[in-house]
């Protein structure tokens, strides 16, 4: 960067972003929070919030925590919350937490466990997807397999792991 000038923006200030992504490799693992005015590639361990302007979480990605950007890429596992204006969820990619998008494409193959929510302002501070109302009696409940019966009426026990969501063949 000694030769060369900083992009201007509309407004005739340097722009921030950069040219090049910041990336986490396959062998690092990052405890802590990660912030970034640009594009942000995560293919090692992140245990921790991650705020970027774009982010790719890939095939060998796995956070643990929340993500916040406006372009959220998602090959890999994410264990938390996704807030993004765009949310795109890719084949293989493993989502365990909810969603609050403005748009959202998920292809064949990937898995969701959580809600999705739209909104005209998903990056708004404080605003976090509704949780899903509560039933007093899940036990016996018309409908259900022996698997969600057994899920439900054991949802305060930690020993049992979550339903995983079947697609029909």
């Amino acid at each position: 960067m000694i030769f060369k000038r900083p992009k201007q923006g509309s407004n005739g200030a340097a722009s921030t972003t950069c040219a090049t992504p910041s990336m986490v490799a396959q062998d690092v693992t990052i405890e802590g929070n990660i912030t970034t005015n640009g594009e942000l590639h995560i293919d090692g361990t992140v245990y921790g919030a991650v705020r970027a302007h774009s982010c790719v979480v890939d095939l060998n990605g796995f956070v643990h925590g929340e993500i916040t950007a406006d372009e959220v890429f998602i090959r890999g596992k994410v264990i938390g919350p996704i807030r993004g204006i765009h949310v795109n969820l890719y084949a293989g990619a493993q989502v365990e937490g909810d969603i609050l998008n403005e748009t959202i494409s998920i292809e064949n193959g990937a898995n969701l466990y959580g809600m999705i929510s739209r909104s005209e302002t998903p990056l708004a501070n404080g605003q976090t997807p509704p949780s899903p109302p509560l039933q007093e009696n899940f036990v016996n409940t018309p409908g259900l397999s022996f698997e969600q019966e057994n899920y439900l009426s054991a949802q305060d026990d930690d020993s049992y792991p979550p339903i995983k969501i079947l697609r029909p063949r």
